[in-house]
């Protein structure tokens, strides 16, 4: 299963972490099924909500994007920078959470407040 964790402070999006795969096991192969369309959109909407953070608006946020890892860390950008990036992370956050409705059972996005 993917999951996907938010942080928000004080009603904004400051960070996310894309963790895991969406998989499912076969019994009638007994064997372990990646589901490849879940696991690519996921992957999209992180990715490019990086890349609008880096090349769009231009920030230098701390970030990782590797295979089952994902990852983007405002909390150390300015208050106005964080304001900028809000558009980029809550459209991704709805494009999970959009996923979610119909691929529940894959992935599972979650949204913290954190101080």
């Amino acid at each position: 299963m993917i999951t996907v964790k938010f942080q928000k402070s004080n009603n904004k999006l400051i960070s996310f972490h894309v963790d895991g795969h969406a998989e499912y096991y076969d019994h009638k192969e007994k064997t372990v099924i990646y589901d490849d369309v879940v696991c690519g959109c996921v992957s999209n909407l992180a990715q490019v909500t990086i890349l609008g953070t880096l090349e769009v608006l231009k920030l230098n946020p701390s970030y990782v994007a590797e295979e089952g890892n994902i990852r983007l860390d405002l909390k150390d950008l300015s208050s106005e920078n964080i304001d900028k990036a809000q558009v980029l992370l809550e459209t991704m956050l709805l494009g999970l959470k959009n996923l979610e409705i119909s691929y529940g059972k894959y992935i599972k996005v979650i949204v913290e407040e954190v101080q």
